[in-house]
């Protein structure tokens, strides 16, 4: 093998052999659930391998431009979309995976939800009270606080402003940042080092105890005998990052932890033909959908500059009736993003927008899905390449949550100030009232555009394995020595950026784990 520093990081794109290793703990993928895990187990003394399919990238290798920057930091490109290419799945794709790419919004579990996954799932342990510990936690190792080191950007303010107009409750974004310079370019790997993912704590901090790295490698299945996983085995990329090349990676280990996201983790478990007797492996995958809508202010947004989100609204998140729930948020404004994700227009039309850009404004909805039987979610499969793709049924019960949130947000827009606005849709077209808009979008249902960059579920923890995938500490319930340690296990989505909950759940399992295995 050939590429390995003092810090014990290898970059399989550049191995001339085969690589063979031996560890105590094989951990797949180094984002949020497995840089913790990672930390967690090499500090208790474990000899750790981490195994990650994207790139070693830096902020020495950051680029601003986002034709760079998506190739490099994420999944696909940032092209990846559901089976039937209706929904955009934001995911990151390098060593610290999506912590790396995300916004930095810090939420906790939300206590409704903890409650729903005791009640409904029979999840043991999970209050609030003994959530608390481990949040607290991961909030003084990442620097969790509320954002008050600089005044909202005007894209946010603009959300505050009509909440407030329109009495709708509104509150202060906690953000994982130490040092921020507010550069507004969270979404495109953090210039400075500022935010506070794994790429800059927990890997690190692992690498320091021991552990090693292993990136630019697809793991292609668990090894395993039907009753107990023995390692890994994957193949080396080229320094493209996509083409497969003929070298293979080997890991044997004591225990092996799946942390690949919510797609790749349940593909990998299928892939490696995992007894999972419940049949419930890349079932019941979560998206957090989202729908938007761009408006134009009269004065100068520069969406561009600042923190991507500083202000949210969970007034509609848990509402009285059995309707799905939606939290309001902002979107950062970067060029691409704002015109190639939210603009459908074509021609003159998209030449104004373009012309206004300096004063756009967007704001989105995530639906709360999975705690209703009408919104279940979507379910992970395996192509005939064995790569994984995930298929997302909208069903009219989203549908209606859809559009109820593209008219909350309308009217929102309208009372911070908001000259037109321009649903997320394929048909969209300036309107310049609620009420025109209302009529707009009546009957306009099919249209909507939807999105989404919080993947959750696909191997649900439960605590009777005719009903769950593993235990709530992850564990797998029909395979000795493998643990989902991501957001796979959650039994629903989370109801709010999903960032903290991962990183909580994560160390809380991975500290078991770490007393198992000694």
């Amino acid at each position: 093998m050939s590429a390995m520093n003092a810090n014990q990081t290898i970059d399989a794109a550049r191995l001339d052999q085969d690589l063979k290793l031996s560890a105590d703990v094989v951990i797949v993928g180094t984002g949020a659930g497995g840089g913790f895990a990672a930390e967690t187990l090499s500090r208790a003394g474990l000899k750790v391998v981490m195994l990650e399919a994207g790139n070693y990238n830096t902020a020495a290798t950051f680029s601003q431009n986002e034709g760079v920057s998506f190739p490099m930091l994420y999944q696909q490109g940032g092209a990846q979309r559901t089976k039937d290419k209706a929904i955009s799945v934001f995911q990151g794709r390098s060593v610290g995976g999506t912590t790396v790419v995300n916004w930095t919004s810090s939420f906790r579990t939300p206590h409704q939800t903890l409650a729903h996954w005791s009640e409904r799932y029979g999840v043991p342990d999970i209050s609030v009270e003994q959530m608390a510990p481990y949040f607290e936690e991961v909030e003084q190792r990442l620097s969790i606080t509320p954002w008050e080191s600089f005044p909202p950007n005007e894209n946010n303010a603009a959300l505050a402003r009509g909440c407030e107009k329109l009495g709708y409750s509104h509150s202060r974004m906690k953000r994982n940042v130490r040092g921020c310079a507010n550069t507004g370019l969270c979404g495109l790997g953090c210039p400075i080092n500022a935010k506070q993912s794994m790429l800059v704590t927990t890997v690190p901090a692992a690498l320091e105890h021991g552990a090693t790295l292993v990136y630019r490698v697809r793991v292609e299945r668990i090894v395993h005998d039907g009753k107990r996983a023995s390692g890994v085995v994957g193949v080396a990329y080229a320094e493209n990052g996509t083409d497969k090349t003929t070298r293979r990676v080997e890991v044997s280990a004591r225990h092996v932890v799946a942390a690949a996201g919510s797609i790749r983790t349940p593909g990998l478990l299928m892939r490696s033909e995992v007894p999972d007797p419940s049949g419930m492996t890349g079932q019941r995958t979560f998206l957090h959908p989202v729908s938007g809508v761009l408006a134009i202010m009269p004065d100068t947004v520069d969406g561009w500059r600042g923190a991507p989100q500083s202000t949210y609204s969970d007034h509609f998140l848990w509402p009285e009736d059995d309707r799905i729930g939606f939290k309001l948020e902002t979107t950062p404004l970067q060029p691409v993003f704002a015109i190639a994700l939210f603009d459908k227009s074509l021609g003159t039309q998209h030449g104004d927008y373009v012309r206004k850009f300096r004063n756009l404004h967007s704001e989105i909805a995530l639906l709360r899905d999975g705690f209703d039987e009408r919104a279940p979610g979507g379910s992970v499969e395996l192509g005939e390449d064995g790569e994984e793709v995930l298929d997302y049924p909208v069903t009219d019960y989203v549908q209606e949550g859809f559009l109820r949130g593209l008219e909350t947000m309308i009217d929102v827009q309208f009372a911070a100030g908001a000259e037109s606005v321009i649903p997320w849709h394929s048909a969209a077209q300036p309107l310049h009232s609620p009420a025109e808009a209302r009529t707009w979008l009546a009957g306009r249902a099919r249209g909507v555009q939807y999105g989404s960059a919080h993947v959750m579920g696909g191997a649900l923890m439960g605590a009777e394995a005719g009903g769950s995938v593993v235990d709530p500490y992850g564990r797998h319930h029909s395979l000795a020595g493998l643990s989902v340690i991501d957001g796979s296990i959650f039994p629903t989505s989370i109801g709010a950026n999903p960032q903290e909950s991962i990183y909580g759940f994560s160390l809380r399992n991975a500290r078991k784990l770490a007393e198992d295995l000694a």
